[in-house]
């Protein structure tokens, strides 16, 4: 039996077999794994960082730590240990200051598994348990610190990468701290690849100068038109079928730059053509009308989520409250208005800061007192205002750099382009009503 649908086209957690290599991105990935750098791989979502990754770096034989809005840097490092095996023992120490009171602080001992040779194994886990002549040699460290934990890893004798997924869920007090911690692993030879949603260069040099030299930052975009055709003929191949050239040039039209759009068209084709595993036999897909459908069908998934996304965002923080008298300023609601009034044309090359002020002027009920301090407030923090909405991935990031309002979701240029934004925008709920 053939490979599925699902294994061939669309956008999946796992590796596809329509993955093609692509020079000026795997050429540079597999370079950057034999440097003793750390690696970053940035880009908007479902462009391809994961699948990247996993090509070179298989996941389960490595250590992946998938972050998450309230993952602090301990949390991290409990993760690498307990994945190779290190069991943590925490107890509490008793800590005093010249004006206060005893107060306890926590304290941490590794139980690291060794063997008759008195070498740590290089099972670790399950395996590692499962040995009858198994010991455990017992270390204090600081679960805080990258150097004690660096010495933790050695110590497992076990050469794994830790990858860590979704960077952009950390807020910037922790990403700071961590790329401080970087530069240690680095200098101590522990790699680590780290995969975010953003579109910036030196997301992390900016908070650590040191890191200059030290980081290989690998961005997954553009996506060429040749990438997508070669895209198309390789899942083409494994599924036997053949799909036009019209409607591959349609997909590839439609989506946008966006691989996974593209992944997704062509799989909703192939649905729609009744196709869920190889075809015994070629059969040729040439009907137009599939790719309408699969659009139809596509459209209506992605305006649900990012019509909810919209709304969340329209509402801001609840905690905001008037001062002297005047209601709120409300501008995630007004964000959201720009973003619906200026469309796919307003956000394809970024959209500036002063063009949203501007535009947020014009419709504000307020609109001398949207000062630069209010924008930056709210551009500054539409991460952690996403974040604390639950919208995974984010839709817009703010680059500080370039004061440009970026897209980082690349299905909201779909959503953009076949969606009714008029009416979508006259529904996201009024504040001031």
């Amino acid at each position: 039996m053939g490979p599925k649908l699902e294994e061939v086209f669309g956008v999946s957690s796992g590796p596809v077999l329509s993955y093609i290599r692509r020079d000026a991105v795997d050429g540079r990935f597999v370079e950057a794994l034999k440097a003793d750098k750390q690696i970053v791989v940035y880009g908007s979502s479902k462009q391809g960082k994961t699948a990247l990754v996993q090509e070179y770096l298989p996941y389960e034989k490595q250590i992946v730590v998938r972050l998450t809005p309230k993952t602090q840097i301990s949390d991290i490092y409990a993760s690498v240990l307990r994945q190779l095996g290190i069991q943590l023992k925490t107890g509490a120490v008793e800590v005093s200051g010249r004006e206060t009171s005893a107060s306890l602080k926590a304290s941490f001992k590794a139980l690291i598994p060794i063997f008759g040779g008195g070498e740590a194994s290089a099972e670790g886990g399950a395996k590692a348990q499962a040995r009858t002549d198994q010991n455990y040699k017992e270390v204090p460290f600081n679960l805080e610190l990258p150097q004690d934990i660096s010495e933790l890893i050695r110590e497992t004798r076990q050469h794994k990468t830790i990858i860590l997924e979704n960077f952009h869920y950390l807020d910037d007090e922790r990403q700071k701290q961590l790329s401080f911690d970087l530069r240690t692993f680095q200098e101590l030879g522990i790699q680590f690849v780290i995969l975010g949603v953003w579109r910036e260069k030196n997301r992390l040099p900016q908070f650590n100068g040191d890191l200059v030299d030290r980081v290989i930052e690998i961005p997954v975009e553009p996506w060429l038109e040749a990438d997508f055709k070669r895209v198309a003929e390789k899942g083409q191949a494994e599924l036997n079928l053949e799909i036009t050239a019209e409607l591959v040039a349609l997909s590839v039209e439609s989506s946008f730059s966006s691989i996974g759009v593209f992944q997704e068209l062509l799989k909703e084709i192939c649905l729609a053509a009744d196709i869920r595993d190889r075809h015994p036999v070629v059969r040729t897909i040439d009907d137009r009308r599939l790719f309408e459908l699969a659009t139809k069908r596509k459209a209506g998934e992605y305006a649900s989520r990012h019509q909810r996304a919209l709304e969340a965002i329209a509402a801001g923080n609840l905690s905001s409250t008037a001062k002297e008298g005047l209601q709120p300023l409300f501008l995630p609601y007004y964000l959201v208005k720009v973003i619906l009034d200026g469309g796919y044309d307003g956000l394809a090359n970024g959209m500036r800061r002063a063009v949203i002020q501007e535009s947020i002027q014009k419709i504000h009920h307020r609109p001398n007192d949207v000062r630069a301090s209010d924008m930056s407030n709210l551009l500054y923090n539409l991460a952690a205002l996403q974040a604390g909405k639950s919208i995974s991935p984010p839709i817009i990031d703010y680059d500080k750099s370039t004061k440009l309002l970026q897209v980082v979701d690349s299905t909201f240029y779909f959503f953009l382009k076949n969606t009714d934004l008029k009416a979508i925008s006259e529904e996201i709920p009024n504040p001031l009503a």
